[in-house]
């Protein structure tokens, strides 16, 4: 009878340890005008993430380790090891900028940059801008608000395979839109 109401009373504590530990981790006890960090978007999360593609028919892929293949119809896109990070939308949390690879069969590799928004350590792919077939980009920055891509673009005589001419594209999101900054110096 005695180890019977001693059995009771611990259950009866450890039911009110357990209420009490689910009170204070949903945030009764904490103080909401503590700012949390902003999470970080990791390489992980950029290498699975969801991008928008024009080159399926669902307009958009999710990457597996970086990678998305569908074999039935000869598509591959690839997440560039080159990638900047930085706050691209002024929310105080770090986004990227990332080259995504694609390939349709053919001998084109289309070069995309994509746009991903930290959304509280969520990557959200906000837009994507087409830079060309076959045009390697060697760096991606982020200064302030703008992505700048340094790649190798086709001078008028070059052929498809091999582009010469080196140069730096500048970009900044707008509206939900990658908008390309002109240069005042010209190509």
């Amino acid at each position: 009878m005695r180890v019977e109401r001693q059995r009771r009373a611990m259950g009866r504590l450890v039911g009110l340890v357990c209420a009490v530990s689910l009170l204070h981790g949903c945030g009764a006890d904490e103080d909401e005008t503590v700012p949390r960090p902003p999470a970080e978007l990791s390489a992980a999360a950029l290498r699975s993430a969801t991008y928008r593609s024009p080159y399926v028919r669902e307009a958009e892929v999710t990457l597996e380790h970086g990678v998305f293949r569908d074999t039935a119809r000869r598509v591959g896109v690839f997440l560039q090891p080159e990638y900047a990070v930085g706050d691209l939308d002024g929310d105080g949390w770090a986004d990227a900028a990332v080259i995504l690879a694609a390939t349709t069969g053919g001998s084109g590799t289309f070069q995309d940059l994509a746009v991903v928004l930290n959304r509280r350590g969520v990557a959200v792919n906000e837009a994507t801008f087409f830079l060309g077939d076959r045009v390697p980009a060697d760096r991606v920055r982020i200064e302030g608000a703008e992505i700048h891509v340094q790649l190798t673009m086709h001078g008028p005589a070059d052929p498809m395979c091999c582009p010469t001419v080196e140069t730096t594209r500048r970009f900044r999101l707008e509206g939900g839109e990658l908008l390309e900054i002109e240069d005042p110096q010209g190509p």
